[in-house]
């Protein structure tokens, strides 16, 4: 027989989309203090962080996820299926290729901090129910699939403009 006390317990991942829409509602002064922060660690000193999660512990995952949210706009309901990845739309804004391969290579919290410079380029719609799990898991596969993304997105737009 096991012991199913607290030290079992996972904690509930946060709705992602409703997390964006609290952080829609956050006042100006708040938005600006998540935007401003280095680090996802450093989101730990502001009082937005508190007001995202209230009543609620912040893990170490869902810092990354807080540390992209200003950037990156949830799309409208009707466009879940729609919007494009992440690296489709680093593809579509014709960032430098280099870039999103340093994401890739780039090892925590660097990574994360390169990642959210691109989307402070692109500044992506992004569906968050669906990038807010890449984050809140964030490794490797989760690397490599914004690169293959980026790639494949690249190319079907060759394919396109070469049918032209």
């Amino acid at each position: 027989m096991t012991n199913a006390g607290p030290a079992s317990v996972t904690p509930k991942p946060p709705d992602f989309v409703g997390l964006s829409q609290r952080y829609e509602k956050l006042d100006s002064g708040m938005q600006a203090m998540l935007r401003r922060v280095a680090e996802p660690d450093d989101l730990r000193d502001t009082a937005a962080l508190y007001r995202l999660f209230p009543g609620e512990r912040t893990y170490d995952n869902w810092l990354r996820i807080v540390f992209l949210l200003p950037w990156c706009a949830q799309c409208q309901e009707a466009a879940h299926e729609k919007v494009p990845s992440f690296g489709a739309a680093l593809a579509h804004a014709k960032v430098n290729e280099i870039r999103v391969l340093q994401v890739a290579r780039a090892r925590e919290p660097l990574d994360v901090v390169q990642l959210r410079r691109l989307a402070m380029q692109v500044k992506p719609r992004v569906n968050w129910a669906q990038f807010g799990w890449t984050l809140l898991k964030w490794g490797r596969e989760d690397k490599r699939r914004i690169v293959e993304d980026f790639y494949f997105s690249q190319s079907m737009s060759a394919k396109k403009g070469a049918k032209l």
